[in-house]
Order: C-alpha cells, then structure tokens, then sequence
C-alpha cells in the first residue's frame, strides 16, 4: 500500500532516528528539493531524520513521545515548504517503535496562500474604496478599509452604518435600482464608469467584471470615491475657462465656439451684433477699476434685460460685448440694437451717490445675408461698428458692401502711409502765420503736415491722420513732424515759435519727451521756441498720464497750448489742471461770432478768462476784417485765419509743392 502511495511515505527507527523505509514517492519528491538535501535521494535510507529539520533535538523529542502523536504540521525545509503527517508504529506489543511520517512538498500551496494574502492586504489597503457584490442576490460581499473610512464621512447619507454593509443589498447607493441590478448582473455590459449622487455628494464609480480561472464570471468589483470637491472644482475650473469672471457672461473663447455651432447648421439664420461702450475709458481712468468693474457688470445686466431667452450674450474683453440672436434678420437685431443704445444711455447709479453716464455703439452683421463664415460674419459686424463709431457714436449701423469697399480704401490707403512714412516720401510741413493782434507781428506758426501720393495725388489730412492713429504710424509720424518743425523754425530769422499738433495717441505712453528732447538738441532751437498743442479731446482719453507728459514738456521750457478751447465739456476743468501758455479759441465761434451774439459772447469771455490767468489767447478762423476787428476788440491777444495767411510750405519746398498742386 505504501508502494502505491501518491504521496511520501517513511518509517523512522525511534531508537536510533534513522529513516528505514521511503517509498518511490519519497524518492521522487526528494528528487524534485534535492538541492537542499545534503546526501542523494536514493541513499536516504539509512540516513538520520535530523536532515529534515533545523531543530534536531525538538524533532527528536517530538517523535519520542507517543503523546504527542498522531502531529500535523508544515515546517520549512530549505527554500520548500513540507506538509508533514507524523503516526506512532506500534510493535506486536504495543510499544511505538517506529514512526510513519506522511509527507509532501506544500512550496507551490504556500506560495498560493501568500499571494492571495499579499493581494487581500493589498486591497485592504488601496486608498480607494473597493466593495464586491453576488451577481445573484447582489447583496454586498466585501469592503476594504477604504470603503468603511469612505462611507464613515457620509455615513449620514445611507440606511445603515458602514460596519453593517456586508450582506446587505446593493440597492441602498443607487436612485433606480433596477438598472443598477441590470448593468451588475450581465457582465457585457462591464466594465462601466459612471458618477451618482448620493444626497449633496458625488460618488465616482468604476466597476469590472472579476472572472474565475476559467473565464466564468464570478461577480462585479466595484472601486469608487467621494469625489464632491473635485466635481466643483472642476465646475469651477469650466465656469473659469468659459465664462467671464467679472460679469458671468460668455467669455471669448465660449462665444466663438457657440457661434461657430450656430453657423454649422444647415440654413443657419442669425444676427450677431458688436457692442462696444462710449465713455467707459473715462470712468475707468477718472474713478478707478472698482467703479469701472462695477459698471461693466451693471451693462451685462441691462443687455441681459434687453435680450429674449435663446440669445447668447458674451463679453469679448474690456468694454467689448458681443449678443449672437438665433434665428434673426436686419429688422429683430435693429430693434435689439435700438433697445440697447436707449439703455446705455440711461444713467448708471452707483454705491455712494456717483451717477455715470455712458453710450454704446452697435455693429450688426446679419447670416446669410452677410456671410456664412466665422471671420467673416465677424469682420462685418465689426466694420458696422466702426462705421457706427464715426457717425458719432452711441448708435448701432447695418453692415452695408459700402463699408467693405471703405475699408479696403482704407487697408490700402495705410499700406501708402506707411510707405510714405518709412521712405520720408510725399510728406511736407506747411505753415500758417499766427499774429498778434496789436502789432500784427508774426509771433509763432503752426506746422501742418500735408502727404502727397504719386497716384492719388493730396490726401487730406482728415483722412490720412486717423489711419495714422488707427495704424500706430502716428508715433513715428508725429516724431517726423517735431524733429522737421524744429530744423525749420531753426532757420527762421524773425525768431517766431512754432506750434506742433499732438494726438491723443503720443499723449501718455512716455514717448513725447525724449522726441522733443532729441529734436530740440538735433536743432539747436531754443525750447520756448516750440509750441505743443493739444486737444481738450486729447486729454479725454487718458488724462492722468497725458497731464504728466505735459508737465516733463513744460519742465523743460516747453509752451503747451489748449486747441480747440470751448469745444469740451470740462474746459473750465482742464485750466484748473494744468497752467496752460496759450487758450486757442475754436474758429466755429470765431466765425460765427459777426452774426451771431452768443457766439460774440463767448469769444469774450474766453479773452477775458486768459487776461485774468495771464494765458495768451488766439482767436482760430478769423476770415475777414469783420472777424478780426470783433476779435480784437474783444480783447483776444492773438489772431489766426485764412484774413493773415492760408497753410503754406517753407521756401525751399515751395516750388516743388507747387508742381504737385498741378500735377
């Protein structure tokens, strides 16, 4: 029987602790762990039991004591794990002799028993829940660690306590239990990943199929997290990425892709209308960015209130809007567009008592009228605007093919300008005589760019000065005046000044000094030899800092004129904050002045106002006798006009102006 055995059978002598039987199974095990024998398998018998055990003393006394047998137990052997059965032999007398020990090589077993210990503390320990439930019942079969300190945090949430969830049914974590059931039962439909709200949290579930080794399937694994804040931060993140921060609109970014949405469907009809506020860079540099903040959002409310559901209204950046009008023709964006100017101009009442008082200016663009295509549709509301902004603004235009052509004559006229400007071609000063009124002495002349082109011929410059601005050439245009004004004035020997015109786009960026510097050391003029005049207009658009570049000018013996005077609305404002050298009045005033009495009072008390500050006061468009006797008389120190002189070039330019003129 032993013979026969499938497993180690060998008899061990207990007097001498020798084994005296194996059977081949022995041998053939011994075979398989003979490296960590020290003799050959097939001489085991006869050899002493001690090889098989590190402790040959207690392994003696173990086998010695009948008591203590029959004995199990799993002993390790080398790199091999045994399973060892040990039987008293008793002799024909009865005394225990001899031992049967029963024997097998466990190593692949215990392995197995380790590794699925290994994975079962691995699983406790993941830091994501894992629960196991019976596809049958579905009642809940296992939970990490992970899962019950999960659950603990919402444990106010569920029927039960964490503790109590083994056996329980699966149903308690989902609203429709019968598809839940349905996903967990048919492993077909796993894995899946799903997030499911449990009361206020997010709960982000996975669940796989685990299968046997077979490839039956035994059960779903389900691995999941409270993932409540993530879901917010990443709403956060979304609301951040795609809307403004400010007013809650749709950013730009959310604007373009919605619009090209729209204009990806078949037969897409709609009106998209630009908005841009008039005024709102005045508030913002004269009250601060808490009003200027606080005023764009009160805008996005009254568009809000001004547009019908279904229309997306988007902030494109500072004050730029933008409203997308589904299914809307010229007539419906007209009447928005109407609505929306009339809001604007309603007053905005702000915390403390401050009342502001805006504009808005409109560019519609209609589909498919005007276009299909996302830059296009884009580019025409934006010329519509443009031409609503130099209507005078707070209005809303149409895009018309007119504006196109414009543009392009416009895109074309600056390529020229440019050119012009860089090559130092076509460009020429002019000058106009200023006098004073008592002695009719030249006392300065205002310097007048006037550009020539081979083809187009003279462009006026109130055509070519707003490119100019527009193009950011007027920087280094307006440099070229200073520096050829001053070179000329140099050579002038009735020592008369000369006035230069600034634009509001050299006011306040910090360029305008060190260009007048390097002029006046380039030409040796003295400084109070230079005029600078700038526009109440001018001064609008960023006054802080254009006051500041003034008062560098002036600091150097600059003179600074006020051109343009009584032509804005804080006139009395900007003499109190800067002492301007000269008050030039408007000539709508001047030449009005003979017929009508208003206008007569007017230039009155315009001279009057400079006699008492000590300011010089020109009179501008004095025509005729008539205007500069009313002038003088009115005690203006200074006249200018067509009467004295019309713009003229220097002598050295003059002939060749003149070939020009008729060319």
């Amino acid at each position: 029987m032993f013979e026969a055995l499938p497993v180690g059978a060998m008899t061990c002598n207990l007097r001498t602790f020798t084994i005296d039987y194996a059977n081949p199974c022995s041998v053939e095990l011994l075979h398989s762990i003979r490296d960590e024998l020290p003799i050959d398998p097939n001489d085991i018998v006869g050899t002493s039991i001690d090889i098989f055990h590190k402790a040959p003393m207690h392994q003696r006394a173990l086998l010695s004591d009948a008591a203590q047998l029959p004995h199990k137990a799993r002993i390790r052997f080398g790199r091999e794990w045994l399973d060892l059965h040990i039987h008293p032999l008793p002799d024909s007398k009865g005394r225990v002799t001899r031992a049967l020990l029963i024997w097998a090589v466990a190593t692949a077993e215990v392995a197995k028993a380790e590794e699925e210990y290994r994975l079962q503390r691995m699983i406790d320990d993941m830091p994501v829940a894992v629960m196991t439930v019976d596809p049958g019942n579905f009642e809940i079969t296992y939970l990490n660690e992970a899962s019950k300190r999960t659950l603990n945090q919402i444990e106010n949430l569920l029927p039960v306590n964490a503790s109590d969830l083994l056996g329980r049914s699966i149903d308690i974590f989902h609203r429709n239990p019968a598809h839940q059931r349905a996903l967990l039962a048919d492993p077909r439909n796993l894995p899946h990943r799903a997030q499911i709200r449990l009361g206020p949290e997010v709960l982000d579930l996975q669940v796989s199929a685990v299968n046997g080794t077979d490839g039956a399937y035994i059960g779903p694994m389900l691995t999941w997290s409270v993932i409540t804040k993530q879901v917010a931060a990443e709403a956060r993140i979304h609301q951040l990425a795609h809307y403004d921060t400010l007013t809650g609109l749709a950013n730009r970014s959310t604007f373009r892709d919605r619009l090209q949405d729209k204009l990806q469907v078949e037969d897409a009809r709609l009106a998209l209308l630009f908005i841009d506020l008039d005024g709102f860079k005045f508030v913002n540099d004269n009250y601060g960015h808490l009003v200027g903040d606080a005023l764009l959002t009160s805008v996005a409310e009254r568009l809000g209130r001004c547009c019908k559901a279904g229309d997306l209204i988007a902030r494109l950046g500072g004050d730029e809007f933008a409203i997308v009008m589904p299914d809307a023709g010229e007539e419906e964006a007209s009447e928005l567009a109407a609505r929306i100017v009339e809001a604007m101009r309603s007053p905005f009442d702000q915390s403390g008592g401050a009342s502001l008082r805006i504009g808005g200016s409109i560019g519609i663009a209609v589909v498919p009228e005007h276009g299909a295509d996302l830059h296009l549709i884009q580019a025409r509301a934006d010329m519509a605007l443009y031409n609503a902004k130099d209507a005078g603004k707070n209005t809303f235009r149409l895009f018309t093919p007119e504006l196109e052509l414009r543009l392009n004559d416009r895109v074309r006229l600056e390529s020229k300008l440019r050119h012009a400007v860089e090559q130092r071609e076509g460009l020429f000063l002019y000058y106009q005589p200023i006098l004073n009124t008592v002695t009719r002495q030249i006392t300065c002349r205002e310097a007048l760019i006037r550009f020539h082109h081979p083809l187009r011929g003279w462009i006026s410059p109130g055509e070519f000065i707003p490119v100019a601005e527009e193009s950011g050439l007027i920087g280094e245009l307006g440099a070229w005046v200073i520096e050829q004004a001053c070179l000329d004035a140099a050579s002038w020997t009735d020592g008369a000044r000369v006035a230069v015109n600034v634009s509001a786009r050299q006011l306040g960026n910090g360029t305008l000094q060190p260009t007048i510097l390097a002029a006046l050391l380039k030409s040796g003029l003295p400084p109070d030899r230079l005029e600078i005049e700038v526009t109440e207009t001018a001064l609008l658009e960023n006054e802080l800092d254009s006051l500041a570049d003034l008062r560098q000018m002036r600091a150097m013996g600059v003179r600074i004129a006020l051109d343009d005077f009584g032509t804005g609305f804080s006139s009395l404002a900007h003499l109190r904050a800067f002492p301007f050298d000269k008050i030039k009045i408007d000539g709508s005033f001047v030449r009005d002045a003979t017929t009508r009495a208003d206008c007569a009072a007017i230039v009155g008390l315009v001279a009057e106002l400079g006699t008492r500050l000590g300011v010089t006061t020109v009179a501008e468009g004095v025509e005729t006798q008539a205007h500069f006797d009313l002038v003088r008389a009115e005690g203006c120190t200074e006249v200018q006009g067509y009467f004295f002189g019309r713009p003229a070039p220097m002598e050295s330019l003059a002939t060749r102006s003149e070939e020009l003129k008729t060319a």
